[in-house]
Parts: C-alpha cells; structure tokens; sequence
C-alpha cells in the first residue's frame, strides 16, 4: 500500500505597488484636498498543518480498522504450515491467501463490533493476557519461543489477542441475546419406505390410535423419539417447517423425503427445555455464521 505524506498549502500574497505622477504645469490645476488615507492589508496568518497519522502497511480496511500486512504474512505463513502438516492434498497460493485474508476479516469483524457496543479491551488486560500465556508456556523465554515459531512479533500478538478476546466477548454477548429462549419440540417420527406404508398408518391415526405406540411398534429401537428439537437441526427443511407449523398433540400430513415418508408428532413445546450439548454446539456455529454474514453484508470493507 502506498504511504502519503500530509500536504502544506503555502498562499503567498504579493502586494502590487502602483504609482503614476505626471505634472503638466499649464494644463492641470493641482488638488489641494487632503488625501485618502490607503489602508495597510492586513497580515494573512499561514495555516497550521494539521498532521494525519500514517496508516501501516496494510491489506485491507473493514470499518476503518486496518488489518496489517504482518498480521496478514503471520497468518498465511500459520495456515501454509498448518496445511503441510495436516494433510497431503496441495492448496494453491491464492487460496491460501484468500483463507488467511477472510479469516482476518472476520476477526476485524468481531474487534469492530466490540467496541461500537462498548466492550474496548484495555492494554492492561492484553499484557495480563501475555503474562498467563507465559506462565502456561514455562516463562518469558517459553513465549518467546513459541512466538517465533508461530511468527507473531510483540505487537503482532497483541493485535492477535485484542481481536480473540473481542470475538470471545461478543460471542458471549451474541449467545445471551439470541439463545436465552429457543423454541423447541419434543417430536416422534413415523417413516416408512413406501407411500402405501405411510397413508396406512396414517389412516389409523386419523381414526383416534396412539401416534407414541404406532410409532414404538414402527420403530422398536428408537420408538420413533426423536427427542427435543429447535430450528436449524432437521436435514430436511419440509419436516422442520412441518414440524414447527404444528400444535402439541398433532400430526402432519405424510411428507416425502429422498430417504422415505414421514409423518411427525408434536408432543411438547417449550422455549425452557435445556440444549443438550451437541445440540448447543450446532446452535451455536448456526448463530455465528448467520451474525458474520449479516455484519459482511453491511461492514465497510476495502481490499488493497
């Protein structure tokens, strides 16, 4: 990226002197009025330049905050080494470059939200950050080494931590608002192979027969429980949508799938029912990548 130096703007005002005297003693008759004061311009003061910081050298710019070449070269020079160490397929330089430089997007993206909501990192707790990475390294000497090896220089690393622990807070903050009551349904399936299969049972279940036992006797190894679910884990969005539209203590209509025919059962709805973990984990990773792509969508990004 180019470096510009801040301009200074010089106005040089030159006063032009005139004068003209001619004296025709016959012809004119000279004035005896007092003459017109001539007013003395007065003194322009020259500006004062206004001195703009220097940007670093850099690769992009996501909502004014710079990310630097260094962090960038780190990086890329992590996920190349990670790469050859991980697996045998070959990964080109651009798509190297392109993962590391979206990477540090995101990352940026996380920083930049953080602190419009007012969750700035202070210097102190990035230094405290260093000294509890250290004491878990073995000591000063341990993190040095482990910076060389992983190629981030004293302010390098702490760029790094100032971006982790502002995308850790904002996780923190992001989770609280949009998973503190997620609507979920306690759900039982009846599939089936064949549409005759399906509209069979489906029959009886219109003629007042238990959908828990159909089900238990359809499915003996599981009883066709498919526990609690929220939004965003079914494969299929036609169950989910199905399943979803229903009250507790109803069925759907038998819906067709690339792996059979289904009808679901909403036996409970709750938005107090705990997550279990793994389905926590999908939640969450869901939340997060619909959050990046919304900021994406609306942040000021300028790729030099």
């Amino acid at each position: 990226m180019k470096k510009f130096s801040p301009l200074i703007f010089f106005l040089l005002v030159l006063p032009v002197l005139s004068s003209s005297c001619s004296v025709f003693k016959n012809m004119i008759q000279f004035s005896t009025e007092t003459p017109t004061p001539t007013l003395t311009p007065e003194a322009t003061l020259t500006p004062t330049a206004t001195l703009t910081p220097t940007p670093p050298p850099s690769v992009a710019i996501v909502n004014r905050i710079y990310i630097w070449e260094e962090d960038f070269n780190t990086t890329l020079e992590n996920l190349r080494e990670a790469y050859t160490e991980t697996t045998a397929e070959s990964i080109s330089e651009d798509a190297l470059k392109q993962e590391a430089l979206d990477k540090l997007i995101d990352e940026t993206i996380f920083l930049s939200a953080a602190r419009s909501a007012g969750l700035q990192i202070q210097p102190e707790e990035i230094e405290a950050r260093i000294q509890e990475l250290a004491a878990q390294a073995g000591g000063e000497e341990a993190i040095k080494n482990w910076q060389q090896q992983y190629h981030y220089s004293d302010d390098g690393l702490r760029r790094a931590l100032e971006r982790e622990i502002s995308a850790a807070r904002m996780r923190e903050t992001l989770f609280a608002e949009r998973l503190s009551a997620i609507e979920q349904i306690h759900a039982y399936q009846i599939r089936t192979d064949t549409a005759s299969e399906a509209n069979d049972l489906k029959s009886k279940l219109d003629l007042g027969l238990s959908f828990v036992e159909l089900a238990q006797k359809n499915d003996p190894l599981t009883g066709g429980d498919m526990g609690w679910i929220p939004k965003g884990i079914l494969v299929y969005p036609e169950l989910e949508n199905a399943l979803f539209a229903l009250e507790p203590g109803t069925y759907t209509d038998v819906i067709e799938t690339e792996i059979g025919f289904h009808i679901l059962f909403a036996a409970e709805k709750s938005t107090d029912h705990k997550l279990n973990s793994q389905t926590l984990q999908i939640i969450q990773r869901q939340t997060l990548e619909k959050w990046l792509q919304e900021q994406r969508d609306s942040a000021e990004i300028t790729i030099l």
